[in-house]
């Protein structure tokens, strides 16, 4: 008897593929979880071993072990600090970015939801990619503000829904429903 039977007898409320297709998708991807994936496929692809990779971050400042590594690897070290993981985007050749979010090559990685932080919704890693890349605000951020801190000498005009006008809209409305949050007390002022 196949699943979506199974589902039917069960459940007989359930719509069975939309129930199925739930549980075929992949938890969200945490951070830690692809930088630890990252750094052993790197590691494998560069021909190093966790010992080779300790050493490289030790020549680049990063005092590491291949104990370390390995526990970093097999998600036992649940963390890495910002000097670590910039000094492993530099031994490995990469940009940080490639370390953070998963890559795109994989048709299946667009399809796995990652999740920015442990409170926030998922995302899709494109997505994720452009926000740390500065190219789109994530999550019910002020667009304005957000496009504000990019440097003068790097701006230019992102593309897509980001227009100076949609920045504009998006901007008072985020403005609009903080103010509305607060008036019934739902956010502190400082929210």
């Amino acid at each position: 008897m196949g699943p979506v039977r199974i589902v039917r007898q069960l459940f007989p409320c359930v719509k069975a593929v939309r129930y199925c297709s739930l549980m075929d998708q992949p938890p969200p991807l945490t951070p830690h979880q692809v930088i630890a994936e990252r750094i052993r496929d790197l590691r494998r692809r560069h021909g190093w071993s966790a010992q080779r990779l300790a050493e490289e971050m030790t020549a680049a400042g990063v005092p590491w072990e291949r104990m370390v590594v390995t526990k970093l690897e097999n998600g036992r070290r649940a963390s890495v600090t910002v000097e670590e993981l910039l000094a492993l985007a530099y031994v490995l050749s990469v940009a940080p970015v490639h370390l953070i979010v998963p890559p795109l090559d994989a048709e299946a990685s667009e399809r796995t939801p990652y999740r920015v932080i442990p409170a926030g919704n998922p995302t899709v890693p494109s997505f994720a990619r452009a926000w740390i890349r500065g190219q789109t605000p994530i999550g019910t951020v002020d667009a304005k503000r957000y496009f504000s801190e990019v440097p003068d000498s790097e701006w230019s005009p992102p593309g897509g829904q980001w227009t100076p006008e949609n920045i504009e809209r998006q901007g008072a409305a985020v403005e609009a429903a903080k103010e509305r949050a607060r008036r019934s007390g739902a956010v502190d002022d400082a929210g």
